[in-house]
């Protein structure tokens, strides 16, 4: 046992390996409230223990502290059974002194929990919903729009004209019915306050007596009040006729649309609101998309941390764990080698040698009986430590259960952080130019159904002017001419029509190539993106400790070479 060189060293053993982490980091913390360690106190001569200076304070290696702990609690022939007894209660305080450790141990581990789970639980909840529902109501009245504006402009004969006309005509209506019931109301104040007037009129005409004011009221005060009591009953008649008139005076057009009255609803909404409005609107919807990408950068960015935090604990517990099981395996060898030594010492002293005196005999007897006493208590405490090892090995189970479900759930999450957040910032990026895309085909169409709804108005206007200039006989050579050139500039119209459509479609054939090409180099790029960790790592890999020698791979533009920071 190499007690005296090892005591009072700073120790490098397992033991202080398990704990050094923890418990002098504990010790340091609790230094400002208590000068000792309830543990300290418990076990102030640990380092005169023998177990300890083996296990602990010994430098050497572990099959080295196993030989020694197996001598150390083998019985010893040459020492009393009081000095060999003393010797097993010394293993019993060493196991005591481990047990606190590690208890301990555990209970910094629990301190190092995370109490902000539920919090973050919470944050990431509410933030990310909440940009998802702003995201929603942003873009929703859009898209509900856009699908009613196509719906008309899909329909057959010109609904949306038709339907547009019938909205503007709603609104003159609404309008007129504003005016006349705030007419209506206007002429009814007018007649209440006149009521009002009569009433305070009557008043006054009672107050008017004869006989210096001792008689009743005037008879010519008396035949007014009854011409103004008539007036009142008049006008009570007429505010009666009043207000029934203004119930009745509300918007009752019938739609002829009623099969697209959720789109006219949708197109009056489109057309109520300004310009400037709508702007705002698709400005809101922009930051609302942006705002969930920020929030789901940073809230999966946040989970991630704690996640790596709890890597980080579980880490410390295997620590514990693994040099705990180190520990316990040493002493559980030695146990069982110290079984081999007393087991033969038994086997030694249960032996009767021949002609044994009877003093011999007690003796002999004596010495087995401590022997067997010794094993006995080894035997308990055998037990006892293999039911640790056993406890350490299912912790250990349960570590490694820990890790992997914490490395897959680091693995998720940050594929969430990086490649997730990314798609989720492409995806949104597309639906935007979709959306607005959407919009601008839509005001296309629609342009092209006014002018094609144009074109059959002004052809029914050029027959019924061909009817007119049938019957105007005189007027009809000077309308022929006036046809002729009509004609010849439609000609021309349609001539320059037909150049502008020629350019154009050449235009996008043109375009077209270009856009396969650009997709064909597109491709490239990504090939060469996608190989770029393997060609630069292969670079790496054929270097040499002098000098790296350029290959043709190697003198090949980088497909990152064009961006310069």
């Amino acid at each position: 046992m190499a007690k005296g060189a090892a005591k009072g060293k700073t120790s490098t053993s397992l033991a202080d390996e398990a704990v050094e982490k923890y418990t002098k980091k504990r010790v340091v913390d609790t230094a400002e409230k208590s000068d000792e360690s309830a543990i300290s106190n418990q076990f102030s001569q640990i380092e005169s223990n023998p177990f300890h200076q083996i296990v602990v304070q010994s430098d050497a290696s572990p099959s080295e502290k196993k030989d020694a702990v197996a001598r150390a609690l083998a019985y010893n022939e040459a020492e009393s059974k009081e000095e060999n007894e003393a010797r097993l209660a010394s293993f019993e305080q060493f196991k005591e002194y481990l047990m606190a450790y590690r208890k301990e141990m555990s209970k910094e581990i629990i301190r190092l929990a995370d109490t902000e789970a539920f919090s973050e639980l919470q944050a990431v909840f509410e933030d990310m919903n909440s940009a998802l529902l702003d995201f929603e109501v942003q873009i929703t009245p859009l898209i509900e729009i856009i699908d009613a504006v196509h719906r008309l402009n899909m329909a057959s004969d010109g609904a949306m004209y038709d339907v547009f006309k019938e909205i503007q005509e709603d609104k003159e209506e609404e309008e007129r019915i504003k005016q006349a019931r705030a007419e209506q109301e206007a002429e009814l104040n007018t007649l209440e306050a006149s009521i009002l007037e009569l009433n305070q009129d009557i008043a006054a005409l009672h107050e008017e007596r004869s006989w210096f004011g001792m008689g009743g009221t005037k008879k010519v005060a008396l035949q007014e009040i009854a011409r103004k009591e008539v007036l009142i009953e008049n006008k009570k008649t007429e505010v009666t006729s009043l207000r029934e008139k203004i119930e009745n005076t509300t918007f009752s057009r019938e739609s002829k649309f009623a099969e697209f009255s959720t789109e006219k609803e949708q197109l009056r909404e489109l057309l109520d609101i300004t310009s400037e409005e709508h702007k705002d609107r698709q400005e809101s919807l922009v930051k609302a998309a942006l705002n969930f990408v920020n929030t789901t950068d940073e809230r999966t960015g946040s989970v991630l941390g704690r996640m790596d935090k709890i890597k980080s604990q579980i880490k410390s517990v295997d620590t514990v764990n693994g040099n705990m099981k180190r520990i316990f395996a040493v002493v559980s060898d030695g146990i069982k080698d110290a079984e081999t030594s007393n087991a033969d010492l038994s086997n030694q002293f249960n032996v009767t040698p021949e002609e044994e005196t009877t003093l011999a005999q007690y003796e002999r007897e004596d010495k087995l009986e401590a022997v067997n006493e010794h094993i006995e208590a080894l035997t308990a405490s055998k037990v006892d430590t293999l039911s640790t090892l056993g406890e350490l090995q299912e912790e250990s189970m349960n570590i490694k259960s820990m890790r992997d479900t914490n490395n897959q759930q680091i693995s998720h999450t940050r594929k969430m952080h990086t490649s997730g957040t990314a798609g989720i910032a492409s995806r949104l990026s597309t639906v935007l130019t979709a959306v607005s895309s959407a919009a601008l085909n839509e005001a296309r169409t629609t342009t092209q159904n006014t002018l094609s709804h144009m074109n059959t108005i002004t052809h029914g206007i050029a027959q019924n002017e061909a009817i007119k200039n049938a019957t105007n006989m005189h007027l009809q050579n000077d309308e022929l001419s006036k046809a002729i050139e009509q004609l010849a500039t439609y000609k021309d119209i349609s001539d320059k029509a037909t150049e502008i459509t020629r350019a154009a479609l050449e235009e996008q054939k043109v375009l077209q190539r270009e856009i396969e090409a650009t997709a064909a180099d597109l491709a490239g790029s990504i090939k060469k993106a996608k190989g770029v960790t393997a060609e630069v790592m292969n670079e790496g890999a054929t270097a040499t400790a002098g000098q790296v020698a350029k290959t043709p791979a190697q003198e090949a533009k980088s497909p990152f070479s064009d961006f310069k920071l």
